[in-house]
């Protein structure tokens, strides 16, 4: 027996699965949806995918709100029932047809329910941006600050039987599009961007790649954008050494020199629009491991040809 199919066997035994594609759409019923929900008070899930989760909460009147803070933001839209929703001593009307916003982490309950209440509630599953400066002190020293955001990452895996013949990951933090950014775009010789939000955006490699033209050994990369008077767009790769070595923060990507310069075409005739950075690897073709970079910000959409170059 070789040591692939011992590994598939391995795989099968452990309970493995091909991972199953999320739906693309779905129908539901609120009439069916309440019938599934087993207590007078009681909350069931109906969807849960990726970027979003929905169930229906339901209150009988007189009941005991116990919940606690979730982890997520949510949604109360409410479809029956007569109530309040406390937020921290703040009160809103829990009546049909309210939408009800209540940020992560952030105590919360039903109050004063006079009448059965049956709510569709949704919660995001991005992580909330928590701590930073913006929540103090005032820095007059160096001082410490926690900061947890979200991030987006995109990769491209080889795999086969026992194991990889290589791989590239794009993690990156996740702006949120505003005018200023236009300029950056349209306005070529300003400094250089982070190209992201909060900490660097990395590329990491294990595998040799050709972007764009453009040999990128394999390796870990900090990404920042320029847009060059001659050049135009341009995304360069940095090596973390030297920028680790000065301690510099992401935001300080316009005193960054050097690097890998990777030229990006621009999509004239892209009509989305993104709200926030998202960055996207597609295979092209398997056989000969080509792939396109795909950069989509506000009006803005950026490409790059990959190739890869695995281990054989």
């Amino acid at each position: 027996m070789t040591f692939g199919m011992s590994a598939c066997i391995a795989l099968a035994t452990l309970g493995w699965q091909q991972p199953t594609v999320p739906p693309t759409s779905a129908a539901f019923q609120v009439e069916e949806l309440e019938s599934r929900l087993a207590d007078p008070s009681a909350y069931v899930s109906f969807l849960d995918v990726p970027t979003l989760r929905a169930g229906i909460y339901r209150l009988e009147a007189g009941a005991a709100d116990e919940q606690s803070p979730h982890s997520r933001d949510e949604i109360y839209h409410v479809l029956s029932g007569k109530a309040v929703l406390d937020v921290g001593g703040t009160r809103y009307d829990a009546k049909p047809g309210a939408i009800l916003f209540v940020a992560a982490n952030t105590e919360h309950r039903f109050v004063d329910i006079e009448e059965t209440l049956t709510t569709l509630v949704i919660f995001s599953d991005q992580v909330p941006t928590t701590g930073g400066m913006v929540r103090g002190p005032v820095p007059t020293k160096q001082t410490p600050y926690p900061e947890t955001s979200p991030r987006g990452s995109t990769r491209i895996f080889y795999w086969y039987g026992p194991g990889s013949a290589g791989q590239l990951a794009i993690d990156y933090g996740l702006p949120r599009w505003q005018p200023a950014y236009a300029r950056f775009l349209n306005a070529p010789g300003g400094p250089r961007w982070r190209f992201g939000q909060d900490f660097w955006t990395r590329l990491d490699t294990n595998i040799d790649l050709t972007i764009a033209g453009v040999e990128v050994p394999a390796g870990e990369y900090y990404l920042v954008l320029e847009h060059d008077a001659t050049a135009g767009l341009r995304v360069i790769a940095l090596d973390p050494g030297p920028i680790r070595k000065a301690k510099l923060d992401a935001f300080q990507a316009p005193q960054t020199t050097g690097g890998i310069a990777i030229p990006l075409k621009r999509d004239e005739e892209v009509e989305s629009f993104a709200e926030r950075l998202a960055m996207r690897l597609d295979v092209v073709d398997r056989e000969r491991g080509t792939a396109t970079l795909t950069i989509d910000f506000g009006p803005a959409r950026m490409v790059a040809d990959v190739v890869m170059h695995p281990s054989k």
